[in-house]
């Protein structure tokens, strides 16, 4: 069932399904479906000007996971075309949470997915710790977009 709960951005992208997505049995392989949803987070940080790792002048910083979660109901297969919908749901000061669709070509949910993240500093030579998500990002994830939210890969 799609999540139907209110979200605060949403993105599209279509795809498609590669042979390297593919397992022996010709459908896409479970750690394919995480790989297009990243894509798709991806997209969606360079459609609001970010990048997935991020830089200032203290060092760099970006989105680490904390969960991932993903339900496969119906397998796609090689050369089908899939549309991948994110929907950033939450937004509490040092994490943020997507959920995903995929739907294939009859536009059926064939996989639904939720990814967990939070913003971290990475510095060079200690392990990477949790900071509040700065102000420019939160605007950039936040504004309304003034440009087209569908991205074909």
């Amino acid at each position: 069932m799609p999540d139907s709960s209110p979200f605060i951005a949403e993105f599209k992208l279509t795809r498609e399904v590669r042979l390297v997505d593919t397992d022996s049995t010709g459908f896409a392989h479970f750690s394919s479906y995480v790989r297009m949803m990243e894509e798709t987070e991806y997209a969606f940080l360079r459609s609001r000007g970010l990048r997935v790792v991020l830089y200032d002048d203290r060092g760099t910083m970006g989105f680490p996971r904390l969960h991932v979660r993903i339900n496969i109901s119906d397998p796609v297969s090689f050369g089908e075309q899939v549309l991948v919908k994110l929907k950033l749901t939450e937004m509490d000061g040092k994490q943020i949470t997507y959920c995903f669709e995929i739907y294939n070509a009859l536009g059926e949910i064939v996989v639904e997915g939720r990814f967990r993240a939070a913003f971290c500093r990475f510095p060079d030579d200690d392990p990477p710790f949790a900071i509040l998500i700065p102000d420019f990002v939160t605007a950039a994830l936040t504004a309304p977009p003034d440009f087209h939210t569908e991205a074909q890969f």
